[in-house]
């Protein structure tokens, strides 16, 4: 995927949006300051607009979002605070049933309530949720691979009840992903956190210390064991 300056400045739409695209050229050019400056005068010009067009300014963008990396160089605090949260907000008001403003927020925006607005979106839009759906799967791998990142000092940092259920909980997420090739490797990490998990179990039912070279013992190959080295 391409940087979404580079897709904005190249997208037909942009010169819709002067002051937007003007802000873009700006950033750019790494001219903060300026671009700044000029941001600030377009989203007061965006807060007067209709509530439709303000949703197609953020349908326009998001969608971009949606096929760009590098998201950050473009969204940032006060656009996203002083523009996109209060369109997404407000449309979620008046068209609660729309899976896309909880997507959007969601997947790009930063909220403590992230989990809330990806499951909404899900339940409104079933299986067509992939991008939610991928974010919800990522986000879970993520606090299990926080649970074991110091399993081989002895130290798990999760609950195994917990674990166990996020385990079996992303295993039902990931069945429903459409890209054979990304739920294969989901499967893959799925899997190697559920044999982890149970090794711990069965390792602290028989000792308290050195869970590698219980590993080892037994032909666990996973790749810390290798990392280990013993007389």
């Amino acid at each position: 995927m391409e940087n979404i300056i580079t897709n904005v400045l190249k997208n037909d739409r942009l010169d819709e949006y002067p002051l937007f695209k003007k802000f873009c050229v700006l950033k750019e050019k790494g001219l903060r300051k300026d671009s700044f400056k000029v941001l600030s005068i377009f989203i007061d010009e965006a807060k007067k607009w209709s509530n439709d067009k303000q949703q197609d300014f953020a349908c326009w963008l998001f969608a971009l979002f949606e096929v760009s990396d590098s998201i950050h160089n473009l969204l940032v605090h006060p656009l996203e605070e002083n523009l996109l949260k209060p369109i997404l907000e407000d449309w979620m008001k008046n068209n609660p049933i729309d899976p896309r403003p909880h997507r959007w927020y969601g997947v790009f925006l930063h909220t403590e309530k992230r989990l809330e607005y990806l499951n909404k979106a899900l339940e409104l839009g079933g299986s067509s949720e992939q991008l939610s759906l991928l974010k919800l799967i990522d986000i879970n791998l993520y606090s299990l691979w926080y649970s074991f990142h110091h399993i081989s000092e002895d130290l798990y940092l999760g609950d195994i009840e917990e674990d166990s259920r996020l385990i079996t909980e992303t295993q039902q997420l990931n069945n429903k992903v459409e890209c054979q090739q990304t739920r294969k490797n989901n499967e893959g990490e799925l899997n190697y956190y559920r044999e982890l998990l149970n090794d711990w179990k069965m390792f602290k039912n028989e000792q308290t210390k050195d869970f590698v070279n219980w590993c080892k013992k037994r032909g666990k190959d996973y790749h810390w064991t290798n990392s280990y080295y013993y007389e």
